[in-house]
């Protein structure tokens, strides 16, 4: 029923933002000729620009931009929607169990580690102050850690 469900959970798959950073966005804060979203502030106090994908893009553009917000209440505009119903309507349709909305930011942070970004990236990515809080995907650096071995050791004797 909420056409902005589908966007909003690919930007947080393809962003891992948090969920109160995407309903605080703002029109004004996407510009998507630079395929780029600007948060103000995030759980840390501290603004983060988040790269856009394309097939983000393309759905963002397919929006109404009437109102200040980007994933607004259709009562009050000025206040985030609460798609909580929703979203556990679309996991029951799914059939997904035991499964929240800030799962999709560990989903990002898997994906990453496993197309062989660094912990590094992957933190800067989730706006991690700590690398401690991007540890826990360091098993899914397997593939990235060998390549990265075999790079620089493959031909030692």
């Amino acid at each position: 029923k909420w056409k902005k469900l589908y966007p909003l959970v690919l930007l947080a798959i393809t962003t891992g933002a948090r969920r109160s950073e995407l309903m605080k966005l703002t029109w004004s804060d996407i510009c998507l000729k630079k395929n780029l979203a600007y948060l103000k502030t995030s759980k840390n106090h501290e603004p983060r620009t988040l790269p856009l994908t394309n097939s983000v893009c393309r759905e963002l553009l397919k929006l109404d931009r009437h109102h200040q917000l980007v994933f607004h209440s259709d009562r009050i505009p000025s206040k985030p929607y609460d798609f909580t119903k929703l979203w556990k309507k679309a996991l029951r349709k799914a059939e997904i169990n035991d499964f929240r909305f800030h799962d999709l930011r560990h989903t990002c942070a898997s994906y990453l580690a496993q197309g062989g970004a660094s912990l590094l990236e992957i933190a800067e990515i989730l706006g991690h102050r700590q690398i401690q809080m991007t540890k826990r995907y360091a098993h899914l650096c397997i593939t990235h850690k060998k390549q990265l071995i075999s790079k620089h050791f493959g031909n030692m004797e």
